[in-house]
C-alpha cells in the first residue's frame, strides 16, 4: 500500500525533452500547468521515429533481441480510489455539503467503478492490449531481416506470473504472429495462450521480474534483496521503512503546496465547513481489497484528494471502456486544474523515487535487486550470441513499473542517473525524474545486438524506443552515437563481477 497514495503521450514527449540523451547530466523544469499530468499512470506513445534511428556500421547485421517492458495501460489495480472517493462524497451529500459540481462527482464515480468491475480490477483496457499489439508490429518491422525471414523462430518468452503482464505477453504475441512464424508449443520458446490472464508456469520468471517481492533462488543476490527489505519496511505488518525514507515520505505530505492544493480542489466539491473537518481528522474511511484484505484508508483532506487524483488518472488508459458506456463521458478533468494534477503528479513521482528508483545519493537499496535482470540481459547476449547457442533469437519479458523503474536506475540512464541528497527533497527543480517518462504504461528497454562476419558484437538500447546512451563511462564505438562493443559493456557495467 503506498504510503502517500497512489502522462498522456504528449506529456510525456514534453518530460523527455527535459533530459538529455546523451552523458550528460541535464535539469529539468517543472512540467507545465497548462497539461494535465499522469505520473506513471500516463499512455504510452513510442519516444522516436524508427526512420531517424541510427544505422549500423557497415558489415554488422541484426543476430537477436530482447526486450522488458512493463505491461499496458490497465483499470485500477484495486477497488480503492473508486471506494473511498465514494464514501467521501456520501458522507459530505449527508451533511448537504456538496457544491452544484460536487453534486456530479457521485455519478462519475459509478461510471468508473462499473467499467472497472466489468473490466476486472487490475487487467489490461483495450488501450492497454493495443500498446502491447501495437509495440510488437513495429519491432517486427524494425528487424525484418532477423524476424520475417523463412522459418519458425523460437522467440523466448517470460512475464512475472501476474495477469496483466500475462495479458501483455499474450497481446504481443497475437500481433506478433500476424508478422513473424514462431514456434508456440515449446516452454523452450513460447506456449501459446488460450487464456489471455494465464501463462505456461514454466515461463513465469518472478525471480528476474518480480523481484522486489521474491527471495533470490541464488546466494548472491541475497543480501541486496535483504537490504531492499529493509529500507523500504512493510507498513501492513507494522514494519517501519529506513528513517531517512520515512522522514522524506512525511516530509513529502506536509508541504505547505500539499495542503493548499488539497483545498483548492476539494472546495471545488464540498463546502469549506466539511473540508475543514476532513483536514482536522474527524473521519476515517477505508477500503479494504476483497483479494487480500489490504486496508487503504483516508483520514484527512490530502488523503481525500490523493484518492480523486487516483482516480483522475486512471482516464486516459480507459477512454475506450468509458466511450462504452454511452454518450456520456467521465469527463474527470472538471475536478481538478492542470496546476492540481501538476502537484499531486509531483508527489506520486517523488514517492515512486524514493521507493523504487534513485532513491538516495548515499544508497543503491532500492534498485541493487534489479541486478539479476540485467545480469539476465547479459546473460542472454553472452549465451545466444557470443558463445554461439543461437537457441532463440528474441527474448521477451513482461513485468511491472516496479520492474522497470529500479532496472533503469541501476542501468543509471537518462531519467534515473540522479539519488537525492539525504536531508533534501528531491523536487522537479533539483532532479530529472518523472514518472511520465521513466515509467509510463508499457515502458519498454529493448537491447538489438549485431554482429559481424568477424564475430564481432555490438549493442544498441532503445528505451521507450528512442536511441539512448548507456550509462556515463560506458564509450560508443567510433563514429557512432549509440552502438556499443559488447566488451565494453560489459566492462562498463562489470558484468561477472557482481
Amino acid at each position: 500500500m503506498n504510503r502517500i497514495t497512489s502522462v498522456s503521450a504528449a506529456v510525456a514527449l514534453a518530460l523527455l525533452a527535459g533530459c538529455n540523451s546523451d552523458n550528460s547530466t541535464g535539469n529539468t523544469t517543472a512540467p507545465s500547468i497548462t497539461e494535465y499530468q499522469y505520473s506513471t499512470k500516463a499512455v504510452y506513445a513510442p519516444q522516436q521515429q524508427a526512420s531517424s534511428y541510427e544505422a549500423a556500421p557497415a558489415g554488422f547485421k541484426p543476430v537477436f533481441t530482447e526486450l522488458v517492458a512493463r505491461h499496458g495501460s490497465r483499470s485500477l489495480s484495486s477497488p480503492k480510489y473508486d471506494v473511498l472517493t465514494k464514501q467521501i462524497w456520501e458522507q459530505a451529500a449527508s451533511e448537504g455539503a456538496l457544491t452544484t459540481l460536487g453534486q456530479t462527482l457521485g455519478h462519475k464515480v459509478e461510471l468508473v467503478t462499473a467499467a472497472n468491475q466489468k473490466l476486472g480490477y487490475g487487467l489490461l483496457s483495450q488501450r492497454g492490449k493495443d500498446e502491447h499489439a501495437e509495440l510488437a508490429t513495429r519491432l517486427a518491422d524494425r528487424l525484418p531481416a532477423l524476424l520475417e525471414n523463412s522459418g519458425s523462430h523460437c522467440i523466448k518468452v517470460e512475464t512475472s506470473g501476474k495477469d496483466r503482464a500475462n495479458e501483455s505477453a499474450y497481446y504481443f504475441m497475437q500481433s506478433l504472429k500476424k508478422k513473424v512464424d514462431y514456434v508456440a508449443d515449446s516452454t523452450d520458446c513460447y506456449v501459446a495462450q488460450t487464456d489471455a490472464s494465464k501463462i505456461d508456469k514454466k515461463l513465469a520468471n518472478k525471480y528476474e521480474l518480480y523481484f522486489h517481492k521474491t527471495t533470490p533462488n541464488d546466494a548472491q543476490y541475497l543480501p541486496a534483496y535483504e537490504a531492499y527489505q529493509t529500507f523500504i519496511g512493510d507498513e501492513d505488518n507494522g514494519v517501519a521503512p529506513a528513517p531517512e525514507l520515512a522522514t522524506a515520505l512525511e516530509q513529502l505530505k506536509v508541504l505547505p503546496k500539499t495542503k493548499v492544493m488539497a483545498r483548492q480542489m476539494l472546495e471545488r466539491l464540498y463546502t469549506k465547513a466539511f473540508v475543514d473537518k476532513l483536514a482536522n481528522g474527524d473521519y476515517e474511511f477505508v477500503a479494504v481489497n476483497p483479494e487480500d484484505g489490504g486496508k487503504t484508508y483516508a483520514r484527512d483532506e490530502v488523503d481525500a484528494a490523493l484518492m480523486l487524483y487516483n482516480l483522475f488518472i486512471i482516464g486516459p488508459g480507459m477512454d475506450q471502456e468509458a466511450a462504452a458506456q454511452g454518450d456520456e463521458k467521465w469527463n474527470l478533468e472538471q475536478y481538478l486544474t492542470p496546476e492540481e494534477s501538476a502537484w499531486f503528479s509531483y508527489l506520486s513521482d517523488a514517492e515512486d523515487f524514493y521507493e523504487k528508483g534513485p532513491s538516495f545519493a548515499n544508497s543503491t537499496a532500492t534498485y541493487a535487486i534489479a541486478q539479476p535482470l540485467l545480469d539476465g540481459l547479459f546473460n542472454e547476449v553472452q549465451t545466444q550470441v557470443v558463445n554461439g547457442e543461437h537457441l532463440h533469437i528474441a527474448k521477451l519479458r513482461f513485468a511491472h513499473a516496479e520492474t522497470i523503474i529500479p532496472l533503469v536506475a541501476l542501468m543509471k540512464l537518462v531519467g534515473s542517473r540522479q539519488g537525492a541528497e539525504v536531508g533534501t527533497l528531491m523536487t522537479q527543480d533539483n532532479n530529472e525524474w518523472r514518472g511520465g517518462w521513466v515509467s509510463p504504461y508499457a515502458a519498454n528497454i529493448q537491447w538489438d545486438v549485431y554482429q559481424n562476419s568477424d564475430s564481432q558484437v555490438l549493442v544498441k538500447m532503445l528505451y521507450n524506443e528512442k536511441e539512448v546512451a548507456f550509462k556515463e563511462g560506458c564509450k560508443p564505438v567510433d563514429g557512432t552515437k549509440f552502438f556499443y562493443t559488447f566488451d565494453e559493456l560489459k566492462r562498463c557495467y562489470a558484468y561477472g563481477n557482481h
